[in-house]
């Protein structure tokens, strides 16, 4: 790609509502392609999500000269993924269109995977940009501008019809989607429908929705944006407009994923989450808006996961938002889901390979920098007599990342070790990478002790994606499944996951499934393997 004028390179995309999708053209200024240049890009899928299905002949292109062949193909890109590539077949002249058809996907979406894909209900759609955008490769600092264009709906108007992205609301026109890099673009979560009765504002936060969430939607808004204004001064970082967006799955829980000023949650309207179990996944969605480290993911995702689990329980605890009981509880949960889960042993960088396929895999970064973070806490307050706390270091990350500075795991350890003597990268290793460490007796605050139970290891003997998908998969011959008589491919009912997880050693699990028109109940006792694991309770009055 070379610049055929000094003028900064723009791209201007437009997004045209049309069954049974969305027709994306984009106008790239400022740059020229020779023959076999690559004009754009798009993964196969993002986090387990798929993306778009093209070939050559669904893309086309046009600049001053007419149409510019394209020749699409599939490479591993730098991370081995699989990503389809678009060239030019001749040198281009001006301005060049890029014009495509993107139809939402169909498949059922995988129990723990994002909710990233292009999906319709509800009348609309909503999706990640980089799930359906073919970006450009370059320049990382181009400037965008993004522009809707509604349905056309015979005889009748638009009506309540609205286009809403992580970066504002409204058609574009007047230049309030825009920005600077394709990483903003990309990671632009956008929702269109007939969204003016379907959302709710609780100051700089919002909710958007195009299928009812079986929530009480309301409630919860006013709730999460307080929530919102403690993070923003706890970071010391500004509110701003911030969005919630809301759709449907099938699957019991929650999916979620953060974006720029805004998060997305997939809910199953029929089987919601309880009120603690929802406050906890979008309280931790919120606090992606602010703490990142930068490096790999097998490197930072203990960070990025594990900051958001222990800022949503430790700030509205804090402020009151978060009863103490409702705290522990949470704590408590998470302390088994790290150290009684039977991948406990996988070091993280085993993990991620594995983090978007493995259900009980993809919890360890989350748990384990959960309880670091609370155990440096601990030191810190210790070393200085409570003048210092983590909080202060995870500042210093957030006045980097809006200075517009790195932080790399290596700069963490070295602004902790300004405070505590100790090198910090084995401390590190032990309670986050290989996770043969645990937390310290004070983590969590004086007023909580620490002690350890049995409790009993989760190998059921089917594979764990079928506590989500409550379809008996993976079973293990001879396995405690297996033994109560339960069948590979088995519609089943389940309880909820956490009751699982906060089972005791000596009892059951009961499923139930259906044979013959017939219900029928079956136990798989917890009379396997159990492994030690913290617990937390209020410290006795003296």
């Amino acid at each position: 790609m070379t610049a055929d004028r000094p003028a900064m390179t723009h791209l201007l995309v437009t997004l045209t509502v049309e069954p049974p999708g969305i027709r994306v053209t984009w106008l790239l200024d400022g740059v020229g392609l020779n023959a076999g240049d690559t004009i754009g890009r798009l993964p196969v899928s993002i986090a387990g999500a798929p993306t778009l299905r093209l070939d050559d002949q669904m893309v086309t292109a046009q600049d001053h000269l007419g149409a510019v062949p394209l020749l699409m193909s599939v490479s591993a890109d730098d991370d081995g993924e699989p990503r389809r590539s678009w060239r030019v077949g001749r040198s281009t002249s001006g301005p060049i269109e890029l014009s495509y058809l993107a139809e939402s996907v169909t498949e059922e979406p995988l129990p723990a995977t994002a909710p990233l894909e292009l999906r319709a209900e509800g009348g609309g759609l909503s999706g990640v940009l980089k799930c359906f955008l073919v970006l450009p490769p370059g320049p990382e600092d181009l400037t965008f501008t993004l522009r809707w264009n509604g349905p056309v709906r015979k005889g009748q108007s638009a009506g309540g019809w609205m286009g809403v992205t992580s970066l504002g609301e409204g058609d574009g026109r007047d230049g309030e989607l825009a920005g600077t890099g394709l990483e903003l673009l990309g990671d632009t979560y956008v929702m269109c429908g007939d969204l003016a009765d379907r959302h709710h504002r609780d100051g700089e936060l919002s909710t958007w929705w195009l299928t009812p969430p079986g929530i009480d939607v309301e409630a919860f808004s006013s709730r999460l944006g307080t929530t919102y204004q403690v993070m923003s001064e706890a970071f010391d970082a500004p509110a701003h407009p911030y969005r919630v967006f809301l759709r449907t799955h099938p699957h019991r829980g929650a999916n979620a994923s953060a974006h720029p000023a805004s998060f997305v949650m997939a809910v199953n309207p029929a089987n919601p989450l309880n009120e603690a179990s929802l406050y906890e996944t979008v309280a931790h969605e919120l606090v992606h808006e602010w703490l990142h480290l930068d490096g790999p993911a097998e490197e930072v995702t203990w960070f990025s996961e594990g900051a958001a689990d222990y800022y949503s329980l430790v700030l509205p605890f804090r402020s009151g938002l978060l009863d103490e009981e409702s705290f522990l509880r949470a704590v408590n949960f998470e302390a088994r889901e790290a150290y009684a889960n039977p991948r406990r042993d996988l070091h993280l960088r085993q993990a991620q390979k594995v983090f978007f396929s493995d259900f009980l895999t993809h919890r360890l970064p989350y748990a384990r920098g959960m309880f670091y973070l609370a155990d440096l806490d601990a030191r810190l307050r210790s070393a200085t007599s409570g003048e210092q706390s983590v909080d202060d270091v995870v500042r210093f990350v957030v006045r980097q990342r809006r200075q517009g500075r790195r932080t790399s795991v290596e700069q963490w350890c070295a602004q902790v070790q300004q405070i505590l003597p100790d090198a910090e990268l084995p401390i590190l290793d032990s309670l986050v990478f290989t996770g043969t460490g645990r937390p310290g007796e004070d983590s969590f605050g004086t007023r909580f002790v620490q002690e350890t139970i049995q409790v009993p290891v989760l190998d059921l003997g089917f594979d764990p994606s079928t506590l989500m998908t409550r379809q008996i998969r993976g079973l293990v011959p001879g396995g405690a499944a297996e033994r109560a008589g339960l069948r590979e491919g088995e519609i089943v009912d389940l309880p909820r996951y956490p009751d699982i997880v906060r089972l005791d050693v000596g009892d059951v699990l009961t499923v139930g499934v259906t044979r013959d028109g017939q219900a029928v109940r079956t136990a798989i006792p917890l009379t396997g393997a159990t492994a030690p694991v913290p617990c937390w309770v209020r410290r006795s009055a003296p």
